[in-house]
Parts: C-alpha cells; sequence; structure tokens
C-alpha cells in the first residue's frame, strides 16, 4: 500500500513540474507575457532600488531630507548620477504623492518617487523611462489619462 501511495505522490509531482515547464515555455513565445523580462530588469535599476530600500528601512530623519540623503547615497556608486527630479502631474487622490521626493538618473533612464506614508515608513515608486524628454520625463503611471467629454 505504501508504494502505491509513493508511487502517486511520485506521478503527481512529475506532472506538476511537467505543467510549470509547459506554461514558462508558453510564456517565453508569447509576445505579451507578464513574466517577460523588461528593461527595468535588463538594466540595473531594480539594484538600484534595492539600494534605496535600503537606505530607507535604516533613515530615521526628517522627510524634508530624504531626497539629498538618498542622492549623495546613490551618487556614491559608480558610473550613477542622480538629480531631483520634477514633481509628479498626477494629483489624483487614489495616486496623490503630495510632497514627494523625484529622482532621475538621465544615463541609465531611472525615475524614482518616494513619499512618505501614514504609518511613517517610505513608499518607493520606480520606472524605466523609455525616452527623456524635457517636459515629459514621468512614469507612465503618474501620468493622468485623458478624460473624454
Amino acid at each position: 500500500m505504501i508504494m502505491l501511495y509513493l508511487g502517486l505522490g511520485l506521478a503527481m509531482i512529475s506532472g506538476i513540474s511537467s505543467m510549470f515547464k509547459i506554461a514558462n515555455n508558453i510564456n517565453n513565445l508569447s509576445s505579451v507575457s507578464y513574466f517577460k523580462q523588461s528593461e527595468y530588469f535588463e538594466t540595473a535599476l531594480h539594484k538600484y532600488d534595492k539600494k534605496i530600500i535600503r537606505f530607507l528601512n535604516d533613515y530615521s530623519g526628517p522627510f524634508i531630507e530624504v531626497c539629498p540623503k538618498v542622492i549623495d547615497e546613490l551618487n556614491k556608486l559608480e558610473d550613477t548620477i542622480y538629480i531631483p527630479g520634477k514633481s509628479t502631474p498626477n494629483n489624483n487622490d487614489d495616486f496623490y504623492f503630495g510632497n514627494n521626493c523625484s529622482l532621475v538618473n538621465e544615463a541609465q533612464q531611472h525615475r524614482v518617487l518616494i513619499n512618505k506614508n501614514e504609518s511613517g515608513g517610505f513608499n518607493l515608486f520606480s520606472c524605466y523611462l523609455k525616452e527623456i524628454d524635457d517636459d515629459d520625463a514621468f512614469c507612465s503611471y503618474e501620468v493622468e489619462p485623458e478624460t473624454s467629454t
């Protein structure tokens, strides 16, 4: 009896792992796959975000000094130059940053938004900027969709 259950268990595990392999192969073929690597991951932007998160977790100073301190911390790394960015244009209540900190690295095409949340911690939002334009260097989620009248 034990051998029967052992055999059934191995058959289930191999079937489940086969389904995962097939699903991964289908996702890799799909042109609009959710799991495909984006420019964000192809560049090193996620590494910069991790560094910012580590800094924010240890930071205990006033919010007004967060931006300059994060910029100083990031600019210590090789080949990175972060500068203050423009405030977000989105005034929607669902996504309003209010007094936010925004950073831009034009060479890496990276935009970072830091906001103080209600619990006293920080929210970090980041994106890869496909095009950097003086008037339009914002993440896609910052720009409010046009409303039709």
